[in-house]
């Protein structure tokens, strides 16, 4: 892997040279700072919308960094994939979930190899205590081990065609050759609030309690420290939910979900100083962009002579039309009359059992005042229900048999019901077949649970309010 900064030693001429061409060059999006704008201490940033995308201001969007504990937005994302909106299952620690962060003293719930948890359990535990054995255990219930869990991580940054993401665990502790971007993480997290009751696990404020299971005598507590949501002099009425990362390396890191006046942005903060400048930095660019930005209607293209050709079975059955559309964008006060343009993109034929695709994209340009950007809306489409009919009772030669929406839902249902048996048997082969060790002398970390954002620490007993918790914990 190369490392993630350049080496950068160039001679007095060639750096002159350099700025002298630049000086040339039109202004990238990330280059773009309105002479309002806040001045932050975090390396990278990146606000989009998070209904279509658009970016609204970016700084170092593309540059590769250590995540820490934000990679967990991705194995959260999966797991609540997989788990399609049902979270009343109980997994069983496997040794390697405790193991493989033997030494690490890293944030952990203290799990123990044989301990049957709930889900719902251990993905609040992940989320709000950013429990790192947790999220090792949901790798290995998204792909049987936390090697599995990592390679569909992977799988799924490449779907949504990262190019500066690569994970190496589900958690995020150091490791050189894993890493992301601000604009990588900001989409990671868009197709995360996709997925079944992420929202509700991302946003949640009050406490989740844990209760004693077959080897934990002891309750257990986890509750958020974002001072966007639960603190004091941060606190922001309009911030929805967040995940927070730290260590070393990565530095502060944080993903917030932010929403005022029908607008919603997601906020990527990367390798910022401390946690205070974390949270004020992130108040300081919400606030900026909840001040000056206002939704504004775009052209919706002219879509009266586009369709979509549908085919089932093999054969093409007719075609479908592209609806009208009343996109929007979200426009500066001072470049409320940017230029703005509408394409489409799509697809060359839509199979039916298939999601049709297809997006309406707005160009904005930003000028002095944003990033030039485009803002996407998936297409609707009009017609299905004649191609459908017309289609009813035709012998398609591929097939030889009728063709009728009933018997597609019907073929898609026995082909998932395979599936799922399968993966069943494969799920119930591969608990059969995990060694089980000794348990590890981990100590479980007692925690008092107070009302409200206060903490009681076991090591002081000292109450303490979140503004005033140490800057860096580690996460």
């Amino acid at each position: 892997m190369k490392p993630l900064r350049p080496l950068r030693r160039p001679l007095a001429a060639l750096t002159a040279l350099a700025a002298a061409f630049a000086l040339a060059l039109p202004a990238r999006a990330e280059d773009v700072h309105p002479a309002d704008l806040p001045a932050v201490s975090c390396e990278a940033y990146i606000i989009l919308d998070a209904d279509s995308g658009q970016v609204l201001l970016e700084q170092n969007a593309d540059e590769r960094l250590y995540p820490a504990s934000i990679t967990k937005i991705m194995t959260l994302g999966l797991a609540l994939q997989k788990a399609d909106g049902d979270w009343s299952g109980q997994l069983t620690v496997p040794d390697e979930a405790v193991y493989s962060l033997v030494g690490t003293d890293s944030s952990h719930i203290a799990l123990q190899p044989g301990e049957v948890v709930n889900l719902e359990d251990i993905l609040y535990a992940t989320q709000l205590a950013s429990a790192n054995d947790g999220a090792n255990l949901l790798a290995c219930y998204i792909g049987g081990s936390i090697q599995g869990g990592v390679e569909a991580m992977n799988r799924q940054a490449q779907a949504l065609g990262l190019q500066n993401t690569h994970f190496t665990n589900p958690h995020g502790l150091m490791d050189t050759d894993h890493y992301t971007s601000a604009r990588d993480m900001a989409a990671i997290t868009r197709w995360a609030l996709e997925q079944p009751g992420f929202e509700t696990l991302f946003c949640r404020t009050d406490t989740w309690t844990m209760g004693p299971t077959n080897l934990q005598p002891e309750t257990r507590y986890f509750g958020t420290d974002d001072w966007m949501r639960v603190g004091q002099e941060k606190y922001r009425e309009y911030a929805l939910g967040s995940k927070s990362g730290y260590h070393i390396d990565a530095g502060q890191t944080f993903v917030t979900l932010c929403q005022q006046d029908g607008i919603r942005l997601i906020g990527v903060l990367m390798k910022d100083v401390s946690k205070e400048t974390k949270f004020a930095d992130a108040c300081a660019l919400m606030d900026y962009c909840f001040e000056n930005f206002e939704r504004a209607e775009a052209p919706s293209g002219d879509a009266s002579a586009l369709s979509v050709p549908v085919k089932g079975g093999g054969d093409e059955l007719g075609s479908v039309s592209v609806a009208a559309g009343w996109p929007t964008v979200l426009l500066h006060r001072q470049n409320l009359e940017a230029a703005l343009s509408t394409r489409f993109e799509l697809p060359q034929c839509w199979v039916l059992g298939t999601e049709p695709g297809g997006s309406r994209v707005v160009t904005v340009e930003g000028g002095a005042w944003q990033s030039d950007a485009e803002a996407r809306y998936p297409v609707e489409y009009t017609g299905l229900e004649s191609v459908l009919e017309s289609a009813r009772g035709v012998r398609l030669e591929a097939s030889q048999t009728p063709l009728s929406p009933w018997g597609i839902a019907a073929g898609a249902a026995a082909g998932l019901a395979a599936l799922a048996g399968l993966w069943k048997l494969a799920k119930t082969w591969r608990r059969r077949a995990r060694p089980m060790g000794p348990e590890p002398g981990l100590t479980f970390i007692r925690r008092e649970w107070l009302p409200g954002p206060t903490i009681r620490l076991k090591e002081s007993g000292e109450a303490r309010g979140l503004d005033s918790r140490p800057l860096n914990p580690r996460r």
